[in-house]
């Protein structure tokens, strides 16, 4: 299998872990199907050294089915990560039964790394994760449960404003709609309210 993550949701997740550096960090993750579309954040709980261990209180996961269900995402697992070292699970993160364990590994903390393992049966397989575009993939806005507005473009724009910049990093000048001149009245025009 390959999880797929959009760049906004890879970047909460790295900007986390490199902020939280160098006690552990990590949240909830939620999508549809194998594609990560909901990351929840979630302060760290442990009372003791949280360098070494990440943990969830009942409320937080209270707060992640909430957010989920409002959201209409399937819950796909928890991540944390592991500041001193490789995104590998332990034996630790293996005694949580989790069937997805997503792993940040800071071992080069400014060249983290993201890593998705299952486990069955005891054993763990590697999967792939591939960072997508966000271009078409509306944001809603967690508080209100809108849309943002600038993440609510239809999607053809999205797709223009995109070739754009392409074309522009090519060294293509963009080319712009030209709009007929408007017969206006500059007269009647006031900057007094």
């Amino acid at each position: 299998m390959v999880f797929r993550i959009t760049e906004r949701q890879y970047t909460i997740i790295m900007k986390q872990a490199q902020s939280c550096y160098p006690q552990e960090s990590g949240g909830i993750l939620g999508g549809r199907e194998n594609t990560i579309l909901g990351v929840l954040p979630i302060a760290n709980k442990v009372v003791q050294d949280r360098t070494e261990v990440f943990g969830l209180s009942a409320e937080d996961i209270e707060r992640a089915y909430h957010f989920l269900t409002k959201n209409d995402l399937h819950y796909l697992g928890v991540y944390h990560s592991h500041p001193r070292g490789i995104p590998v699970p332990s034996p630790q993160d293996l005694a949580h039964h989790q069937k997805y364990l997503f792993i940040v590994g800071l071992q080069d903390r400014y060249n983290p790394e993201l890593y998705a393992w299952r486990v069955e049966n005891g054993k763990v397989f590697a999967e792939d994760i591939k960072i997508i575009s966000d271009v078409g993939i509306t944001v809603v806005d967690i508080v209100t449960g809108k849309p943002k507005l600038s993440q609510s473009a239809p999607p053809i724009y999205l797709d223009r404003l995109a070739q754009m910049i392409d074309d522009f990093i090519a060294g293509v000048e963009p080319q712009y709609h030209r709009y007929n001149p408007v017969n206006w009245d500059a007269s009647t025009f006031s900057t007094f309210a």
